[in-house]
C-alpha cells in the first residue's frame, strides 16, 4: 500500500466508525467505545510529536464525547501527513517510561495504521456485543468505495 493510500483508508475507516459509534444511545458504552476511539487518535498525535520533535504532554486514555472524538478524527489526517513527511528520516524518542528509541520514520508510519485498525476492531467488538451492527473498515471495502 502507498502511504497516502494508508492515509485515505486510515480516514475512511475512523469516518466509517464514527457513523456507527453516533448512533450508540447506551452511556456506559459510548464512553468506553469514544475512550478507545480518542486513544486511536491521541496515539497519532503523540507519534506526530516525537517525529516532529516536538515536547508536548499528551493525555492518552482520558475521558472523551462524541464530539471531542470527531474533532480528533478530523486533525488526524493532518497527524498522518506530518508523519509522512518525514517518511525517509530516523526518529530518536523516549516513551512514556522515559526509556529511549529510535525507529525508522516509515516504521513509526506503518505502527500508526496499525494501531488504528487494532482499536477499531476493539471499538467494534464492543460495538457488536452491545447489539449495535458496527461498519466494515477492511482495507478492501475501502478500496471498492473508491
Amino acid at each position: 500500500m502507498l502511504v497516502q493510500k494508508k492515509i485515505g483508508y486510515d480516514l475512511w475507516a475512523n469516518q466509517q466508525l464514527l457513523k456507527a459509534i453516533k448512533e450508540v444511545s447506551h452511556k456506559d458504552k459510548l464512553a468506553e467505545v469514544t475512550r478507545l476511539f480518542a486513544h486511536l487518535f491521541k496515539a497519532q498525535v503523540i507519534w506526530y510529536n516525537r517525529v516532529k520533535g516536538i515536547k508536548e504532554e499528551v493525555e492518552i486514555w482520558g475521558t472523551y464525547t462524541v464530539e471531542e472524538c470527531e474533532s480528533l478524527l478530523n486533525d488526524s489526517h493532518t497527524m498522518l501527513e506530518g508523519i509522512a513527511s518525514k517518511i525517509n528520516e530516523t526518529c530518536s524518542y523516549s516513551n512514556s517510561k522515559g526509556a529511549s528509541f529510535e525507529n525508522s520514520v516509515a516504521d513509526i508510519f506503518e505502527h500508526v495504521i496499525i494501531h488504528g485498525q487494532h482499536h477499531r476492531a476493539q471499538v467494534s467488538l464492543i460495538l457488536r456485543k452491545a447489539g449495535y451492527n458496527p461498519p466494515a473498515t477492511d482495507y478492501i471495502f475501502y478500496l471498492r468505495s473508491l
